[in-house]
């Protein structure tokens, strides 16, 4: 018989368990790098029992796994190691031959979360949520700082055994890199239920059980505390059979969702799963290890389990599950009449110093900033109310529409922005707002960081006395536009190329993923927070199935950069996001971000590759603007653009709000814009035209490589 009507052999993994009690052989399934089989093997609660059994295990199986215990902590980017764990057991010697499940926690974890999350943000909106171990579910607890401020980690409760909760997140946050150090150090017995022989103590902690309305743990925590009652209650754990889920049903939870890997109908231990893909990985091709696994991740379409625990009959049980959102219906792109119009549109538009070198032109500031330091200086100047700096004038449509506006200075730069609270800038827009209205402005656009920061523009539209948009649905029309326009004078075929886009889960990088979707080889997606990433290339694929395989992710925009073909880069960093040396020759970068992602003087250095910006709109040749905006004349940005387009068109209600772009609106102001002949300026790389022999050099590089 031929090779190819063989079964292959599954890779055997042993799982040391310091939570079963009862051992299970022989389990298995089929993973994409082939199938696996694992053994559960309890152990007592001794880490010198558990190294002498790791290492007769490593000898016999090809890979082990360990649960009741982590090896390793991440907080944020950085990995605490356990020190005394890992010298404890060995890992040094046994390396990866071992996995805990924390290198695949952070992003599977994470993405779990936020689905479960998303189907019951009614039962968890402002609801009151204990962790029992916060360092160990650290991702959980800053996904879910998104839906509650009323949070307690029992680190020092049921860790430490000492009476001192840990209220709020950010409390948390400051702490936990000092807590993870002191928790390194100590005897795993100290802070590990799972570790302990003696019988629970101090049951006064369970008094937090009645405060939640939500409890994060593993289960080992609540076998260990056993609560007699969880009326209610909305519980995340790690379920692994049907006699745990009984526990919690018998005490009354409402929901239990559990964020063990669910494969072919088996509960696959996170430790398992970890192993299982380690021993798989060798055979990936120039992915780092996190970025194998959130490929993995997405290709298995993991979801959270949830299970409703209402008894049968009662008012709560759920015949048919948990009620999913629907998504969006598509609506037909509103057709535009070309009617013409007598009344003046008339609008206002927000503008901000992007950095520091911008408001250091003042001449009080360039006399302070040598003794005085940047931060203050920044902060001084945002206490500063907004004040018009200029206006917009003589704007005449194709159609015979006029438009004028008024230019608004928030004295705040990009980084007091992002560091003052949203409230303080919603503030200062509404102040914009009810100013422009007695000049009888009907409409507001923000512009730079006030379209991002905070809620995008929701708040403010909820009180302001005219309306608001954010301007992002013609920016992302424009930049679409504006990348097919180049990329065809570079000579990239974009149904051959490979586009990367970073910020891919932002409001603007997430709505150009979806319009270029179906036109490009493959899209590379990048952002920092992997349960969004997961999340997003989950919708991709359901809307593309062609694209199916052909999603990669990452958290690190370094990873697919010399692969690239074109890159859209989309972040709100103050800081660069690209290393220009690590770009493939002949690439081509939009550069959507303001402030720009990458550097002139970094730029410069590569003659191979453009960096381009996102694409400015020519306004009519009549129009006049009495301030600078830093681009050339009778030319604007594309948010800018959209304000003016809306008033040209007499729509004065909110637009575009919000980070969920909608694909009709970026067509709808497209028609608008053709409506009113408004057409791209031409393309500029850091403000300056490129000229067309930069663009034949691209094309002869891409020729060169095509061919």
């Amino acid at each position: 018989m031929g090779s190819e009507g063989k079964v292959p052999t599954p890779q055997r993994i042993a799982c040391l368990s310091l939570i079963s009690k009862t051992g299970i052989y022989g389990v298995g399934c089929d993973l994409p790098g082939g199938p696996i089989s694992w053994d559960l093997l309890p152990v007592e609660p001794d880490l010198a029992e558990l190294r002498v059994r790791l290492q007769e295990a490593v000898a016999e199986y090809d890979a082990v796994a360990v649960e009741g215990i982590t090896s390793a902590f991440r907080i944020g980017d950085q990995i605490c190691r356990h020190s005394y764990v890992w010298h404890s057991l060995g890992l040094e010697r046994l390396g990866t031959q071992v996995s805990d499940g924390s290198e695949l926690q952070t992003p599977l974890e994470r993405f779990l979360v936020r689905q479960a999350a998303e189907q019951l943000v009614d039962q968890i909106k402002d609801k009151r949520v204990l962790f029992f171990c916060g360092l160990n579910r650290y991702g959980s607890a800053e996904v879910l700082s998104r839906y509650t401020q009323h949070m307690l980690f029992g680190d020092m409760l049921y860790g430490f055994r000492l009476g001192i909760p840990i209220y709020r997140f950010n409390s948390f946050v400051a702490a936990a890199k000092r807590l993870a150090r002191t928790v390194s150090r100590t005897p795993a017995h100290w802070f590990w239920p799972s570790t302990r022989r003696n019988p629970p103590i101090m049951p006064r902690f369970r008094r937090f059980f009645g405060w939640a309305d939500v409890i994060v743990g593993g289960v080992s925590y609540f076998m260990r505390y056993d609560p007699k009652s969880l009326t209610g209650k909305i519980i995340f754990t790690n379920v692994h059979n049907d006699a745990e889920v009984e526990f919690f049903a018998a005490r009354g939870a409402r929901y239990l969702v559990s964020l063990t890997p669910v494969i072919d109908g088996t509960y696959v231990p996170l430790p398992v799963l970890e192993a299982a893909l380690k021993l798989h990985a060798v055979q990936r091709t120039g992915d780092s290890l996190e970025d194998y696994y959130l490929g993995q991740i997405q290709r298995l379409a993991l979801k959270p389990h949830i299970i409703d625990l209402a008894p049968e009959g009662s008012e709560d049980y759920a015949l048919v599950g948990l009620p999913v959102r629907p998504a969006p219906v598509a609506e037909p792109v509103e057709q535009v009449e070309l009617t013409p119009q007598t009344e003046v549109g008339k609008f206002c538009f927000v503008i901000h110093p992007l950095s520091f070198d911008h408001i250091a032109r003042l001449r009080m500031v360039r006399a302070l900033k040598h003794f005085v330091p940047q931060r203050l200086i920044e902060d001084a100047a945002a206490q500063m109310p907004p004040w018009p700096v200029g206006v917009i004038r003589n704007v005449i449509s194709a159609t015979g529409a006029r438009a004028e506006g008024l230019l608004y200075a928030v004295p705040m730069t990009s980084k007091a922005i992002l560091r003052f609270p949203p409230a303080f800038l919603y503030k200062r827009l509404l102040q914009v707002a009810e100013d422009a209205a007695l000049h009888g402005c009907r409409l507001m656009g923000l512009g730079a960081y006030t379209s991002v920061a905070g809620d995008a523009g929701l708040t403010v539209s909820k009180s302001a006395p005219i309306g608001v948009t954010s301007g992002n649905s013609y920016t992302v029309a424009v930049t679409l536009q504006t990348l097919e326009s180049a990329a065809r004078r570079c000579g990239i075929d974009m149904a051959r190329a490979k586009l990367l886009i970073i910020g891919a889960t932002g409001s603007i990088g997430s709505i150009c993923a979806r319009m270029t979707a179906g036109q490009v080889a493959e899209l590379c997606l990048v952002s920092p927070r992997p349960e969004k990433l997961l999340a997003f290339a989950q919708q991709l694929e359901l809307e593309y199935p062609r694209l199916r395989d052909r999603v990669r992710l990452s958290r690190r925009a370094r990873d697919f950069l010399p692969q690239a073909d074109l890159i859209i880069t989309t972040t709100s960093s103050v800081d660069p996001v690209v290393d220009v040396g690590e770009l493939k020759p002949g690439c081509l970068v939009l550069d959507v971000a303001r402030p720009p992602d990458i550097k002139p003087a970094a730029a410069a250095r590569r003659d191979d590759v453009l960096v381009i910006e996102s694409g400015e709109v020519r306004l009519p040749d009549a129009a006049e603007i009495t301030f600078d905006i830093g681009l050339p004349p009778g030319t604007v940005y594309a948010c800018l653009a959209e304000t003016l387009l809306l008033a040209l068109d007499q729509r004065f209600g909110h637009f575009t709000l919000g980070r969920d772009i909608d694909p009709w609106k970026v067509k709808l102001i497209s028609a608008i814009a053709a409506k009113h002949g408004l057409q791209l300026a031409d393309v500029h790389s850091f403000g300056e035209p490129v000229p067309d022999g930069r663009f034949a050099r691209l094309a002869e590089i891409n020729a060169g490589r095509l061919h």
